[in-house]
């Protein structure tokens, strides 16, 4: 049955205005913007849902890599989990999946995929098995201007997955090694290559970067081999905390987005307990600032490490 006082040839007309009042209800706006640089055009992928964010180009050498993070109202990321049920990202965030500011968070995070590739830590897929850094996850609903973006820019349809490890500990069953049109680059040592080409990762199509990235100068090289050899232009890095520090020690972690949400963590509630960056102690520079209405718990800033 319709809506009352809905006909049909109105019903399309309802749903799009509802998808609008939804969409202007969970923008960000950037009330500080400093990056007017628009390589891929001043245009988002959805004006109706997203402004539109710049960015510089990419280094001679190697990819502009941004990180997407999430920090609580008193600077805490994460912590040693005690079981499934401990996940700091959900306290972190407030634990409230429908809150206006959480949807505005998840659909930043999906827009910022669009630019090029993303990358991953394996102990975050270990902690989120079923993770698949697309513009549309697995579930979700359908998020056609984002693919299409994508496409007009010469981009695959789903970035490509970096993940980082050391010793290779992954189960190739994942879902981000099982997803169609998704192609996986695995950057490690030479021990995670030997162990995940046991577990039959080439056997999936997996990509390797071979280098001793526990070492800085290591990593640095194969940033440089990912833009030479494979081409990746701009990355988006979701974490963990781990991968972020060893980037921003080997000098390429250009800049991060992070959004401040307003939980506050008992910090003697928890082992191993991480807080961000001190950003201004660390001399990045604010970029950019914004929030989906002045009185929101939720802050989206972007703090930039390198001068481009």
């Amino acid at each position: 049955m319709l809506p009352r006082g809905v006909d049909r040839a109105g019903l399309g007309c309802l749903a799009r205005e509802l998808k609008h009042l939804d969409a202007v209800k969970t923008r960000i706006h950037w009330h500080l913007n400093r990056e007017k640089r628009y390589p891929f055009g001043e245009r988002s992928p959805d004006p109706e849902s997203f402004e539109p964010i710049g960015f510089p180009p990419p280094w001679p050498d190697r990819p502009w890599i941004y990180a997407v993070m999430v920090a609580s109202a008193n600077g805490v990321v994460a912590w040693q989990r005690t079981g499934p049920d401990d996940d700091p990202v959900r306290d972190v965030l407030g634990g409230d999946d429908t809150r206006p500011e959480r949807i505005a968070d998840r659909r930043h995070m999906r827009h910022l995929r669009c630019y090029g590739d993303v990358a991953i830590g394996s102990q975050t897929l270990r902690d989120q098995p079923n993770l698949v850094q697309t513009p549309q996850e697995p579930g979700e609903p359908p998020v056609p201007a984002l693919y299409e973006f994508r496409r007009r820019h010469g981009l695959p349809h789903h970035p490509r997955a970096v993940v980082y490890t050391l010793h290779g500990g992954l189960d190739v069953g994942l879902p981000v090694f099982n997803t169609p049109g998704m192609d996986v680059i695995v950057v490690g040592p030479t021990f995670a290559e030997a162990t995940l080409s046991v577990r039959g990762a080439r056997d999936k199509g997996v990509d390797f970067i071979v280098e001793a990235v526990r070492e800085p100068a290591g990593l640095r090289r194969a940033h440089e081999r990912l833009f030479a050899e494979r081409g990746v232009r701009y990355l988006a890095c979701e974490g963990g905390e781990t991968v972020l520090r060893a980037l921003h020690a080997a000098g390429i972690l250009d800049e991060v987005f992070v959004t401040v949400t307003d939980a506050v963590i008992d910090e003697t509630a928890h082992e191993r307990v991480l807080r961000i960056l001190d950003f201004e102690a660390e001399g990045a520079t604010l970029m950019a600032e914004g929030r989906i209405d002045p009185a929101s718990g939720y802050a989206f800033r972007r703090w930039r490490f390198n001068e481009r």
